[in-house]
């Protein structure tokens, strides 16, 4: 675990003060862009079809304005992971090449930009998915909470931590490292969830600490 955790600081310094800040803030920009918008759009188709009412039923129209505002919020935060990977999966690749450049890593091999673009896919797929079906637990106080990183915890550290070992061995190999230390993936994992309009960038540097090390282990 205390390889987890320096993969982490790694990946934080990397994305804060380092060599991938750049990347970061383009990939937040963008994932708060569209994560609003989708806010926006859904408030603005709502908030429309509750009805007017006049004297008391005026309070229930304004209520339900409220909690129809307050239910947009909500599915824009179950997005939100799902949208920083797909905006994060066109740099997850060029970034993890540049830690890898920086730590001394083994040359990987070269991933096409169709492959890149799958990667995304197949984290963010299952991400926005599972986030959606989850919904009805995010208006519950703190399971929501304990939900939502729980969830998007395991799908991140899983799927960056296969993508990137995957880098410098067979398929089958990386996911026999990652389950051979679940726990450090896993806590990479939750890492990236807590900050998730950040997290591909913290994930391709913090992971690529992390699978280095334990390749180097082995």
């Amino acid at each position: 675990m205390t390889s987890a955790f320096a993969a982490i600081l790694g990946g934080l310094k990397d994305v804060i003060f380092g060599r991938l800040t750049l990347f970061a803030i383009c990939n937040l920009v963008i994932a708060v862009a569209i994560t609003g918008s989708a806010a926006t759009a859904i408030i603005r188709f709502a908030v429309p079809l509750i009805p007017d009412g006049a004297g008391w039923l005026s309070y229930v129209s304004t209520a339900g304005e409220f909690a129809a505002s307050i239910a947009a919020i909500i599915v824009a935060i179950a997005i939100s992971p799902a949208v920083s990977i797909v905006v994060g999966g066109f740099l997850f690749d060029v970034a993890t090449e540049r830690v890898e450049k920086t730590i001394g890593a083994p040359q990987a091999r070269a991933v096409p930009l169709r492959e890149g673009l799958a990667n995304a896919a197949r984290i963010a797929l299952p991400a926005l998915g599972l986030n959606l079906l989850a919904i009805p637990l995010y208006f519950i106080p703190v399971v929501n909470a304990l939900t939502f990183y729980t969830l998007n915890g395991f799908l991140m550290g899983r799927e960056y931590s296969t993508i990137i070992a995957a880098r410098h061995m067979s398929y089958a190999e990386a996911v026999a490292l990652r389950k051979r230390n679940a726990g450090a993936v896993f806590a990479v994992g939750i890492a990236c969830s807590v900050i998730p309009f950040f997290a591909p960038l913290v994930g391709a540097s913090a992971m690529t600490r992390l699978v280095q090390g334990l390749r180097q282990k082995r």
